[in-house]
């Protein structure tokens, strides 16, 4: 980048700069997630998608058209890394529809993680975020050195308006969308298992179920990463009086206790003296097996223990 081009630090900045070098950002309808799909060759004989040097476009669910990108599905990520991802009509994505043979299998989406199948791993479907650009498609910009899906995701979202309330989203039975687990992973790792308030990092495996993700808004909907907060256990459980009930009770007892126990001594929480005690008791007869809880392969609890108050709560 030249020393008179104007840095990119945050997504607004990002923003106007693609707009100042004449690329598309936003200018038709409000985002919708189009969920990761496989590119049929009906889809570009038919008019389906749309592939110009401003951008990729499908039909949403209003008939409206939708700004995405496209990435090959199949990729040795071992040796190449991250399959490069497209959102104009590049060099490559060119001779992609030229050649109408679809020898690459390409998928269009809008949205993160996405599903990518890794051939250096036995060919395992694993979620991905953070897919690199294409070279071709940043010449085309122009001056724009790096962009990865996860900016470019946020991009179409505040340029766009998120309208994600009036969505019809799939959720499950506790209110978030169906592809949480992905989300809330992909975030964790990104986040290196540490929590943005205390700084515990959690290094053990099985322990990294501790760390959470919080919706900061309160909306399970909002999966923005500027509505995320990577929390253990234990900070998360102090975001307010409703998260301490939900998270220190009933079945969620054994999990805050356990995890209290374990990492109580290395002294970033401000618990009571005679409050870990309690917890602490309790954790033993969790680890002795004199408490009624059985756990499941999922790590779900059930069952009951003495009522516990703790910090006055």
């Amino acid at each position: 980048m030249n020393e008179n081009e104007e840095p990119i630090y945050d997504f607004s900045a990002l923003k106007s700069f693609l707009l100042k070098k004449g690329y598309t950002i936003g200018t038709r309808q409000a985002y919708e997630a189009i969920k990761p799909e496989d590119v049929k060759p009906e889809d570009v004989t038919n008019g389906t998608m749309e592939f110009r040097d401003d951008g990729i476009f499908v039909l949403g669910s209003d008939g409206r058209e939708r700004q995405v990108f496209l990435y090959k599905k199949d990729y040795r990520m071992q040796q190449y890394g991250k399959p490069r991802f497209h959102i104009c009509k590049c060099e490559t994505i060119d001779e992609f529809i030229r050649s109408g043979r679809f020898r690459q299998h390409y998928v269009r989406a809008n949205t993160e993680p996405v599903p990518v199948k890794n051939l250096d791993n036995r060919g395992i479907i694993e979620e991905v975020s953070g897919l690199p650009l294409c070279r071709y498609c940043m010449d085309m910009i122009s001056n724009v050195t790096a962009l990865n899906t996860t900016q470019f995701v946020e991009l179409l979202k505040a340029a766009n308006g998120e309208n994600h309330q009036e969505e019809n989203l799939e959720t499950n039975l506790f209110g978030y969308t169906r592809d949480w687990e992905y989300i809330s992973k992909e975030f964790r790792e990104k986040h290196n298992y540490t929590c943005e308030n205390c700084g515990l990092k959690l290094e053990d495996d099985y322990d990294r179920q501790y760390m959470h993700v919080h919706h900061i808004n309160g909306d399970k909907l909002n999966n923005n990463e500027s509505n995320l907060k990577c929390l253990c256990l234990y900070c998360h459980s102090h975001v307010d009086k409703h998260h301490y009930k939900r998270l220190t009770s009933g079945a969620n007892k054994y999990a805050y206790c356990t995890f209290i126990d374990r990492y109580a001594d290395e002294g970033l929480w401000p618990i009571d003296g005679k409050d870990l005690i309690k917890i602490r008791e309790i954790a033993r007869k969790i680890y002795e097996g004199k408490s009624p809880i059985h756990i499941t392969i999922e790590n779900h609890y059930h069952g009951n223990i003495d009522n516990l108050t703790i910090n006055g709560q």
